[in-house]
């Protein structure tokens, strides 16, 4: 198995004025294993198709702490940040599946 070390993007929900919420971004160091990864090999019919693939990382659960999963937005890999599409949760581990290219906020 390869071994991962990346970041994984986290969203907050902030308060910028009253009753006006915004989500901030932070990020995680994170180390685990990559589980699977696998490629499409159809483009569709676009003319410049987006690139996707199907990637999933063992994590351990603690190393993010006490957060959310539904709060996970993006990991590292390959210089990309790529959008996490489900998490499997098996304690003491979680494993996160990413696709697409990731787009959403950053962080500061």
């Amino acid at each position: 198995m390869q071994r991962y070390s990346g970041k994984l993007g986290v969203a907050q929900q902030t308060e910028v004025k009253p009753g006006v919420w915004e989500e901030t971004i932070t990020e995680h160091d994170v180390m685990g294993t990559i589980v699977q990864r696998s490629e499409p090999l159809e483009s569709g019919d676009s003319v410049l198709p987006q690139y996707r693939t199907t990637t999933s990382v063992s994590l351990l659960a603690r190393a993010v702490g006490q957060v959310d999963h539904s709060m996970y937005r993006y990991m590292t890999h390959a210089g990309k940040r790529w959008e996490t599409t489900s998490i499997v949760d098996q304690y003491p581990r979680i494993v996160v599946y990413f696709g697409e290219e990731y787009h959403g906020p950053l962080p500061e």
